[in-house]
Order: structure tokens, then C-alpha cells, then sequence
């Protein structure tokens, strides 16, 4: 996946949640008619330990929101959900806080929290126990209907999810719609634990009490487990029952929306035995999904998304074939409608990623590069989109370009996380590019680990696993560019930094053993 997308943009699938239909919005409590209705939500910024004091005085659970200013989906949610009236009005049943990734701290409650990509909301009552948790790039009704339904809870998902496995003839109708809501793929094991995903969803889909839940619990077992090459007869035909029970409800459509464009062409690939039938299943699938997109208003950002799974399709029935000339066409089209209603920064945001994508799967660099150069003076984080400006160069064989586009990308990274982030970027670009370049080399990541210097809590969650990654690409390059000396001296500077954790009020495990393993 490119640079810029494993960012954030498509690092989390997006699935709506269950299927049982969705209570109006008017329908949820909300505060008396003669208050005033809020202009915006009373996000706490960052304060977690605060909020939960909070929540032990009122009652009331508390709503974290996990995001980052340069996400594309959390710039969705900016752009439609956050603004809606009636789920600002929702949100008064909550203690709501907004937990930037880049915010002072912000590393180590995603670490204590499980959260796994932004964006990611959670429910827990006062005392922490967390009571659900969704992908934030659901849809708007959908998020709504499970927040509502979350806001009056006390019992913990945990709890929930022992109980359906165990009796499940006992669980409640409100309670299997939790576990159906409930955000699997940004769950990073915390309902799991040691078991396995796949197993676990599948006897839930064998155990809930509705067909509709069923077929959603199985689509999610699918898409946890490893891709299967070699599907058996009896899989296939379980896949394709599966399929084609959900693509002939248009309301299980649209509640697995997301699951179904961007898993789709995988399924359909494991329920097919010839070219023929993969054939007839995509334009099943296809149909499907522009009904869906049709019915909640055709909006630009769907149908693009649309058109990428029809990309993915086409490839993978056609592996050895151009993008036909009216696909490209419609892909472009798509790119161009896109653009066009993206009119908010929170919008465009949400927006030029994918367009991107979707012009550099139809080989159409030249296009994507002019997009994200145009994007540049218009963003407001225009950081996020030089990976991409230096991938697009590197593909072209203009290594120079690359390096100084992840250099900018670096230097101009706003928030300690965030710029560590794209920090590693940078060297791991200069590894790859300037392998002999030792001295650049080393400047670059004892910048980088001063960077994480100047936030002695940092060495949690998405910035360990970049350093982490980051210690693996530097002693490859070490074996085989003659770099021990540069290793000893960037690790003699890591554990000064390592020192400083240690005598913070949150150590950072495991820092001290950075490139020593």
C-alpha cells in the first residue's frame, strides 16, 4: 500500500455496524426543548484523568475520541458527524474527549486503551471499564444509533461477549447488537485476547439469535482470517450462500457497506470456482453497491470508493490486461466529481488520499502528482501529502526528489508523534535511496531521536512501533553497508533519552533495548 495511505487513510477498514434497523436520532434523549441547542461538542482536549472525574460525579460514560489532525477519516467525521445537531445533542449524555495522537500523553493512553488506528471512539463507564468501542469511519447514522444505544449501558462488552459465548440463548436482543456494532477490526485483540479472531467471530455468527447478524458476524470472521489461495469446494459454496444472501438485502448492503466494497473482491474471488462466475459475482457486488451508494444521496466520496472496488476487481480477473479505456474514464470522472464537492478543508482532507489513489491505480501518475501539488498550498497539513509527492518521484527513478519531499514531509511535521512518524519516513528513505550516505544518515535519526527526546512519555504505541521499525531497517543496513560505529553512537544517544523516560512519571518500557537486539 502507498506511503501516504498507510497513514491513515485505508490503515483502518471502515465497516458499518449492525443491521437491526437504526432508531431516529429524534428518537434518542436529549435535553430538554428549552435549552439550548449546542453549536458544537464540549470536547474535553486531552485532560483523560480529569474526564473520568467527571464521569464518577455525573454518572455519565465517557466518549474518547482517538484521532489526528492529518487523518482523512477523522476529517470525515469533522466534516459530517461532528457537525450534526442532533448527535451534538448525544453527546451531552457523555463525558466527551478529544484525544489528539499528537496531544501531550496522548502515545501512552492509546497504548492503556488498545486503540489500534485513528479514528476510534470508546465508550467506558467511570470507573473504565470499557463499554463498547466503533471505527470512526462508519457511517454517520450508524455511529449515531450505536452511541445512542451505548450512552444508557453499564454492562462492559467484555462481559457481553463472555455471556454469547457461553449462554448464548440467554443474551438480549440490545446486547447482541452491541457485539454486531462493536468496532472488530480496531479491537487490536482486546475482546480476543489469546483467541483467534477468525474463530471467535465465526462461533458468534453460528450463535446470534438474527439471520442479518448472522451473515454480518461471518463477513467479519472472513475478513479477520488469513487469505486462503486455495479455497475447498464446501468454503466456496459457503462463501458464496454467504454473498449472495447479502447482496439481495439492500439494508445488509448498507450496513456492511464499507466491509463489502473494501473486502469484496477478495470474497468474490474465494466464492468463485471459474473466471465466469467471479464475473457474474463482481457485477452482483458492484450493482449492489452503486444501489447502496444511490440510496443515501450518491454522494462523490461513495462513489469513488465505489470505483476502487471496481478497480480492484477488474485486476484481479483480469491480471494481465489494461485498466479498460471506459473504466479509466469513469475512474477519472469519479476523481474529478470528488474534487469538486470537496469544498471544506475538513473535506479535502477526507478526499484527496483516495482520489490519488484511485488516479494512480488507473496509472494516471502524472494526474495524482498534479492533485497533490495543487493540495499543497490549500492544506492545511500539506506534510501528509509529501510521501506521496516522494514515492511518485522514486517510481520515476528521480531519487533526489524523493529524499528532499520526505525531508520537507519531515521538517514540516506539526506534533511530536506525528513528526517522529514522518521522521522515520525520512530515514527509512535514506536508507533506501542513499544507502552510503552514512553521515546523512545518522544526522537524520539523531534528529529524529531528539525529537522523541523532547517528550520523555513519547515511547508508546504508533511512535514504538516506528522506532521499533526504524531499529530493524538501521541494522539491515548496518550488516551490509559497514555501519556498526554509526549504530553504537545512535544508541549510546537512545539511551540517554531512554534515561530521561525512566525518571518520568510514566516509564517507556523497552526504549533501553532499541538496536540492541
Amino acid at each position: 500500500m502507498r506511503l501516504a495511505l498507510s497513514l491513515g487513510l485505508l490503515g483502518v477498514v471502515a465497516l458499518l455496524p449492525a443491521c437491526t434497523p437504526a432508531p431516529s436520532p429524534a428518537d434518542a434523549a436529549v435535553p430538554a426543548a428549552t435549552a439550548p441547542a449546542p453549536a458544537e461538542i464540549a470536547w474535553r482536549h486531552g485532560d483523560v484523568d480529569d474526564a473520568f472525574a467527571e464521569a464518577r460525579d455525573s454518572g455519565k460514560p465517557v466518549l474518547l475520541y482517538w484521532g489526528a489532525v492529518w487523518c482523512p477519516p477523522c476529517n470525515q467525521l469533522k466534516a459530517t458527524l461532528f457537525k450534526d445537531p442532533a448527535f451534538i445533542a448525544l453527546t451531552r449524555q457523555y463525558v466527551p474527549v478529544y484525544l489528539d495522537g499528537d496531544e501531550e500523553g496522548a502515545q501512552a493512553w492509546g497504548e492503556r486503551f488498545g486503540v489500534r488506528g485513528y479514528p476510534t471512539l470508546i465508550v467506558l463507564d467511570p470507573q473504565r471499564n470499557e463499554l463498547t468501542r466503533l471505527a470512526g469511519g462508519n457511517d454517520s447514522a450508524a455511529l449515531t444509533r450505536a452511541l445512542t444505544l451505548a450512552a444508557s449501558r453499564r454492562t462492559a462488552v467484555s462481559e457481553v461477549l463472555q455471556h454469547a459465548l457461553t449462554a448464548p440463548q440467554d443474551v438480549s436482543a440490545e446486547d447482541w447488537r452491541v457485539l454486531g456494532d462493536y468496532g472488530w477490526e480496531v479491537d487490536a485483540n482486546r475482546l480476543a485476547g489469546e483467541r483467534d479472531a477468525a474463530s471467535l467471530l465465526q462461533q458468534l455468527a453460528t450463535a446470534a439469535p438474527e439471520p442479518a447478524l448472522q451473515r454480518r458476524f461471518a463477513l467479519l470472521a472472513l475478513g479477520a482470517g488469513k487469505p486462503d489461495n486455495a479455497p475447498t469446494a464446501a468454503q466456496r459454496d459457503s462463501t458464496r450462500a454467504l454473498l449472495d444472501a447479502v447482496l439481495a438485502s439492500p439494508a445488509e448492503v448498507r450496513a456492511n457497506r464499507d466491509l463489502l466494497g473494501y473486502q469484496g473482491p477478495a470474497l468474490v474471488a474465494r466464492a468463485s470456482a471459474t473466471p465466469d462466475q467471479a464475473q457474474q459475482l463482481g457485477t452482483q457486488l458492484l450493482g449492489a453497491l452503486a444501489a447502496a451508494d444511490h440510496a443515501l444521496g450518491d454522494k462523490a466520496d461513495a462513489r469513488l470508493g465505489t470505483v476502487i472496488t471496481e478497480l480492484a476487481l477488474q485486476r484481479q480477473q483480469h491480471p494481465d490486461q489494461d485498466i479498460p479505456a471506459a473504466l479509466k474514464a469513469k475512474a477519472q470522472q469519479r476523481v474529478a466529481a470528488a474534487d469538486a464537492a470537496a469544498t471544506t478543508p475538513h473535506e479535502r482532507q477526507a478526499t484527496i488520499s483516495t482520489a490519488v489513489y484511485v488516479l494512480r491505480q488507473i496509472k494516471n501518475d502524472a494526474a495524482a502528482e498534479k492533485l497533490l501539488l495543487a493540495e499543497l498550498d490549500r492544506s492545511q497539513t500539506p506534510y501528509y501529502y509529501m510521501p506521496e509527492l516522494a514515492e511518485l518521484a522514486e517510481e520515476r527513478g528521480d531519487k533526489a526528489s524523493a529524499i528532499s519531499w520526505l525531508h520537507k514531509a519531515y521538517q514540516g511535521a506539526q506534533g511530536p508523534a506525528t513528526r517522529v512518524q514522518w521522521g522515520v519516513l525520512y530515514v527509512e528513505g535514506l536508507l533506501r535511496l542513499s544507502p552510503d550516505d552514512a553521515p546523512a544518515i545518522e544526522t537524520a535519526t539523531t534528529e529524529v531521536i531528539a525529537d522523541l527526546a523532547a517528550q520523555p512519555a513519547g515511547y508508546h504505541q504508533r511512535t514504538r512501533q516506528r522506532f521499533e521499525r526504524l531499529g530493524g531497517a538501521l541494522q539491515a543496513w548496518s550488516r551490509d553497508h559497514h555501519g556498526a560505529e554509526s549504530l553504537t553512537r545512535l544508541q549510546a544517544r537512545m539511551t540517554e533519552t531512554c534515561a530521561k523516560a525512566a525518571s518520568s512519571t510514566d516509564s517507556s518500557a523497552g526504549c533501553e533495548r532499541w538496536l540492541k537486539s
